[in-house]
């Protein structure tokens, strides 16, 4: 073996590929993957949107490891090949020695499992974390049935759990076609295709398909309200030609597939220096042209940012035969901007919902109430006073999502703002007249994903906390093995 280790954080395609890569290269390769997830840990909606209609078969934890493991082939062979494949852990936080943390020495990822937590060092990590679902807001979207597109395949496909029998897929792109396909080889029934546009996203053949099914496609329509009392029952879709037409349709999932963003928790919380990728629209990593990061041995592996010789180039870097140039903020190739569809979702959604339909699901503020900044409902009347989310500068109108996020609430709720974040930035922008790239983003902080405290925590104090917390306020502590020898 090489000796150095190779630490990859998503068992996607791509972070499968990498894998199997880096170790007929000889390196010592382990591979997390948070899949299969227990029902607590779904119920966060993270990474995907699945709602609050999770099936019950979700409990039986031998069927669904044995689903999950059987339908990625390219696992299994990271598996036969001896990468050191890890499934069901979460990497929950990845840990470097920089300004604010001077004593982390090797650098670590934080991973946790059902049994504890483990601290796993590395030389690389990559991080091939994937998408997630983009979910806005419209009345009823609480309801056990409504669910993102990334979430209703993962559930159809990898875990063979799924409780819809009719489904209403919002958005017309591949996305939606991906889950209606899927859901329709496996008997299920799709009540129709929702689209804001006059025309039907994904191509030609796809639209035939659904043609030849009979499936309706409502162009020019966006969903009004999800209807039901303890689950879906049917869906109201609106018009957004200023008809006010409306029209019934009788289902009882409601599949929301009009956009996946990319996930960047982890390279955020870590430092990780962003920019703004107007085509998502999202924030990724700045990466060099071998797909490494500001912080050093860390590499950001996504579709988003193209895929062209992924493996070979982080394993050259790797290898140093690449040059050690600084990254920069170098653009994917052209791809299809999603941001106009995005935004247009939005807009049409508020026009024919209007501001008084819950944002954010965990603290029940709507999106009126968001856009006023007005404080939490918890507050006493007398309290509760609209502002502006704008402030002023020298180069212009700004916003800051996390201020916006302390004065709302909006954004700190136990889905640590999954379903809501990215709609709320969107809401500013449009309301404000403030680029989307001018709003600075709410930060992400460890852990990432929503877990239990006690499996994360300490099971004895260390040297440092043990014998030198008097005097972290007045020296900088050394490792015990070099104690004694005063200050550095």
């Amino acid at each position: 073996m090489s000796g150095k280790r190779i630490v990859v954080v998503g068992a996607s395609r791509l972070g499968c590929e990498f894998a199997l890569a880096a170790r007929a290269a000889d390196y010592e390769v382990t591979l997390i993957d948070e899949h299969p997830q227990d029902l607590k840990s779904m119920s966060f909606d993270a990474p995907y949107f699945y709602g609050s209609g999770l099936p019950a078969s979700l409990s039986d934890e031998t069927a669904v490891f044995d689903n999950v493991l059987s339908s990625n082939e390219l696992l299994l062979e990271c598996v036969e090949t001896e990468v050191d494949v890890k499934v069901g852990v979460v990497a929950w936080g990845a840990f470097h020695n920089a300004p604010n943390s001077q004593h982390i020495g090797a650098p670590k990822v934080g991973i946790v499992s059902r049994e504890g937590n483990e601290l796993l060092e590395y030389d690389a990590l990559v991080l091939a974390t994937g998408s997630r679902d983009f979910v806005p807001s419209f009345k009823g979207w609480d309801l056990p049935g409504v669910l993102g597109g990334k979430a209703g395949t993962k559930l159809l496909v990898s875990y063979q759990c799924f409780n819809g029998r009719r489904c209403l897929v919002l958005g017309t792109a591949a996305l939606a076609v991906e889950f209606a396909r899927a859901a329709r080889e496996r008997g299920l029934d799709i009540a129709g295709f929702v689209e804001p546009t006059s025309k039907f996203q994904a191509d030609e053949e796809d639209l035939e398909w659904a043609r030849g099914l009979d499936i309706p496609v409502y162009l020019n329509s966006v969903i009004l309200e999800a209807k039901g009392t303890d689950k879906v029952s049917s869906a109201t879709v609106a018009s957004t030609d200023g008809s006010g037409k409306t029209t019934e349709v009788d289902c009882d999932t409601i599949c929301v597939s009009i956009a996946v963003l990319p996930n960047v928790e982890l390279p955020a919380a870590m430092g990780c220096e962003m920019r703004f990728a107007e085509q998502h629209p999202a924030w990724v990593p700045i990466v060099s042209s071998s797909l490494r990061t500001s912080v050093p041995g860390v590499y950001w592996l996504s579709a988003f940012g193209g895929e062209a010789d992924h493996a070979s180039r982080i394993l050259s870097d790797i290898a140093g035969e690449t040059s050690l140039s600084e990254p920069g903020a170098e653009s994917p190739p052209e791809t299809e901007a999603q941001a106009d569809y995005i935004n247009l979702w939005i807009a049409k959604l508020i026009e024919t919902g209007g501001s008084d339909v819950v944002l954010c699901q965990c603290e029940t503020v709507t999106r009126g109430e968001f856009l006023d900044v007005q404080p939490p409902r918890y507050l006493k009347a007398g309290m509760r006073r609209p502002h502006g989310a704008v402030t002023g500068g020298d180069t212009g109108p700004k916003i800051s999502q996390d201020l916006i996020k302390r004065m709302t609430r909006v954004g700190m709720g136990h889905c640590q703002g999954k379903r809501c974040r990215d709609e709320a930035a969107i809401l500013l922008s449009q309301r404000y007249g403030v680029p989307l790239k001018d709003i600075k983003p709410g930060s992400y902080r460890f852990p990432v994903r929503p877990i239990d405290m006690s499996l994360i925590s300490a099971e004895d104090d260390d040297y440092h906390t043990r014998e030198k917390w008097p005097h972290w306020m007045h020296e900088e502590v050394v490792p015990e093995s070099v104690a004694g020898t005063g200050k550095r």
